[in-house]
C-alpha cells in the first residue's frame, strides 16, 4: 500500500461484521400472505479519512504489540504469545519487513442491517432459522438487540 498510494490521501476503509442469508422461509407470516423475499442481514462500517505511513520501528512495534496483544489473549488467556518470546533479531529482522500505517479519520458511516423491521414473531423466525442453519453470530446479534428493546419497554 505504501508504494501505491500517497502520503495523506483520503481513502476508505471497510470493517465488516457478522452476516447472514435470510430466507423467506424463516418468516412465520410468509403463510399468511407469502409476500416475503429473501434477504442479507449484516452489519459494516466505512472510516473515510487520511492514511499516513509510518517506517520507525518505534510504530511498528507499537502497531504489532497491541494487534498481538489483543488477538492473543482472546485465543491463549494466560498462555498468550508476546513479541519478547521471539529471539531479538528475528523479531528485528520482521519488524523491518513491515509499514505501519494510521488513518485519521474524517467521516464515518456505519449500517446495521440485522431484520429490525420486521414484525416481532418473523424477527423471531429468523433468528431461530439462522440458529438452525449454524449461523449462531448473527443469530445472539439478533436475540441481544431484542432483548435490548424488551428492556426498554
Amino acid at each position: 500500500m505504501h508504494r501505491l498510494i500517497a502520503e495523506e490521501q483520503e481513502v476508505l476503509a471497510i470493517f465488516r461484521g457478522p452476516d447472514a442469508y435470510i430466507s423467506p422461509n424463516f418468516f412465520p407470516s410468509k403463510a399468511d400472505h407469502h409476500r416475503h423475499v429473501p434477504t442479507w442481514n449484516y452489519q459494516a462500517v466505512h472510516i473515510y479519512g487520511t492514511i499516513s505511513f509510518q517506517h520507525d520501528e518505534q510504530a511498528k512495534r507499537a502497531a504489532v504489540g497491541l494487534l498481538t496483544r489483543t488477538h492473543e489473549r482472546k485465543l491463549n488467556g494466560e498462555n498468550a504469545w508476546r513479541m519478547a518470546d521471539a529471539p531479538q533479531d528475528y523479531m528485528q529482522g520482521m519488524l523491518e519487513s513491515i509499514v505501519a500505517f494510521r488513518i485519521t479519520a474524517s467521516r464515518t458511516l456505519a449500517k446495521s442491517k440485522i431484520s429490525q423491521n420486521r414484525e416481532e414473531r418473523d424477527y423471531l423466525g429468523a433468528v431461530a432459522g439462522l440458529r438452525a442453519t449454524g449461523k449462531p453470530t448473527m443469530a445472539n446479534l439478533m436475540a441481544e438487540r431484542s432483548r435490548k428493546t424488551d428492556e426498554d419497554t
